[in-house]
């Protein structure tokens, strides 16, 4: 499919829609699932997605995986499924910070809609992150460490104490196969590899460490390669 380039404040993208289509378009799959008569600016949705193409700009030039750039630049197709399903995570939140509220939870529910995944509008994204058919995946309000990848049916999520919930905080360069699951409070270090299947419920995992299952296996030499086929340039 036929791309256009376009100019963000953080450098350029290439999209197989302008700002202006990727915006309508966006509006109407909302008026399409949510018929409640709410009426969505094209003006805010428009600002949102400048902002969100602008985080594709700053974070997609970093992932390995084909498809996510067109010459060192992000490259963001609206029939490309994962990537797809990331931009609306961009978009969701850039309309939450500007304070469209109403707009960033229809986007929300409208990922949650076309992809089952769920990451509220709110939740802080990192700058660089990736999602590879992420269908069931659930993240809760964890802080979320740079160079984060996330598969299917995995879970970021919080464990109740004393009538509050304890979230996770994640590392830098953190890799979560199908169904991994990362629950309450649990310190993940940096370049860490979690397996299919694998578990960390209330406890840390160090820096370097692969967990298979709930065992945790410290300075894994497989993790440095399996990073490294989905991300450039992450060192630390």
């Amino acid at each position: 499919m036929d791309q256009v380039s376009i100019n963000t404040a953080s450098g350029r993208v290439w999209s197989t829609l302008s700002v202006n289509a990727l915006a309508s378009y966006v509006q109407r799959q909302i008026g399409a699932f949510f018929p409640d008569g709410f009426a969505i600016p094209l003006d805010a949705m428009e600002g949102g997605t400048e902002q969100a193409l602008a985080a594709v700009a700053r974070g997609w030039k970093h992932i390995a995986l084909a498809g996510y750039t067109r010459d060192g630049e992000g490259s963001l197709s609206h029939l490309h499924s994962d990537r797809y399903a990331a931009y609306l995570s961009l978009l969701a939140h850039a309309l939450s910070k500007a304070n469209h509220k109403e707009i960033a939870t229809r986007v929300y529910l409208l990922n949650k809609a076309l992809h089952a995944f769920d990451m509220y509008h709110e939740v802080e994204l990192p700058e660089v992150f990736v999602y590879v058919h992420p269908v069931g995946s659930v993240v809760g309000r964890a802080q979320l460490g740079n160079f984060l990848c996330i598969y299917q049916n995995c879970s970021i999520g919080g464990s109740p104490r004393e009538g509050s919930l304890d979230y996770p905080i994640l590392g830098n360069g953190v890799l979560m196969y199908a169904k991994s699951t990362i629950i309450g409070n649990s310190k993940i270090g940096n370049r860490v590899v979690l397996g299919a299947g694998a578990m960390v419920v209330n406890r840390d995992v160090p820096d370097g460490a692969l967990v298979a299952g709930t065992a945790v296996k410290p300075d894994n030499a497989n993790v440095p390669f399996l990073l490294s086929r989905i991300f450039h340039g992450f060192s630390k």
